[in-house]
């Protein structure tokens, strides 16, 4: 059969199921990917002794939710991949794939940006760190799961939860008060930190997290300025140098008694050429 009629969005289903009998893999699959193909045509495909053609059910955009999850019985871990990664897959099946054997499927599952905050928060209970990971990663996690990943047992875990660009203040303060250094400076190093977070930030007890907040690119004049009162010159250096550093943030840098602070505050490139004197 030619392949280019079993690609014809207006293929008949008796012309799909009679396709599915070629000997040629192509052709079948070309039966599975056909976005108007029936849930009968799907199924059967599901028969199908090569994987690919069975992965091509799973990547099918219009796929049925129970196809899929008829999909996620398959022996084959990649056919059961390709129904995880499906973008437009339901709650139900993404909650099923989180009970694979395999940590790769229950992985890509909660990747999937269709997965919800039930999907995540379960995914968060998984025994796998690295699908827990991906929980806390994914740009749709609320504050109620990022929360969740910061209790979790791996550092890492609650390092990746800290990152997430989608992540709001109140987790970043939470993330403040983490037993784990890197943690803090996990939140401290977010873009979207604010200006209430880097204040906290600049009263830990680790000098590394207090230089992520004097560093970080949004960082405002009120926290440039407390960070250089900081008793540590890295800290006062790293302000200095901060981009972000306005004219008085400099002249004050450029007080500092340390030369090395003063010579940041002078290498910034807000500089004025009348600052460079004060740094000599």
């Amino acid at each position: 059969m030619d392949i280019q009629d079993v690609r014809n969005p207006n293929a008949t289903e008796d012309v799909l199921l009679a396709a599915l009998e070629d000997k040629d893999r192509n052709v079948r699959e070309a039966v599975a990917r056909n976005p108007n193909a029936s849930e009968d045509v799907l199924l059967k495909a599901l028969e199908d002794e090569n994987e690919w053609v069975r992965r091509a059910v799973g990547e099918n955009p219009n796929v049925s939710e129970a196809v899929l999850i008829k999909a996620l019985e398959d022996e084959n871990e990649w056919v059961r991949r390709a129904v995880g990664e499906n973008p437009n897959v339901s709650e139900a099946v993404l909650i099923k794939a989180l009970e694979d054997k395999d940590w790769q499927v229950r992985e890509v599952a909660v990747k999937n940006l269709s997965a919800s905050k039930d999907v995540l928060s379960k995914a968060l209970e998984d025994e796998d760190r690295w699908v827990r990971r991906a929980a806390g990663e994914n740009p749709n996690a609320s504050e109620d799961v990022l929360i969740k990943a910061l209790e979790d047992e791996d550092e890492w875990v609650r390092e990746v939860a800290v990152g997430n660009p989608s992540v709001i203040e109140a987790v970043l303060l939470k993330a403040l008060e983490n037993k784990s250094a890197e943690v803090r400076w996990a939140a401290v190093k977010n873009p979207s930190a604010s200006k209430d977070v880097l204040l906290k930030a600049l009263e830990d007890e680790d000098k590394w997290v207090r230089v992520a907040a004097a560093k970080n690119p949004s960082a405002s004049e009120d926290v440039l300025f407390k960070a250089l009162e900081d008793e540590d010159r890295d800290v006062r250096v790293v302000a200095a140098k901060n981009p972000s550093a306005s004219k008085a943030v400099l002249l004050k840098a450029l007080e500092d008694g340390d030369r090395k602070v003063r010579r940041a505050a002078a290498s910034n490139p807000n500089a004025t050429e009348d600052m460079l004197l004060k740094a000599i």
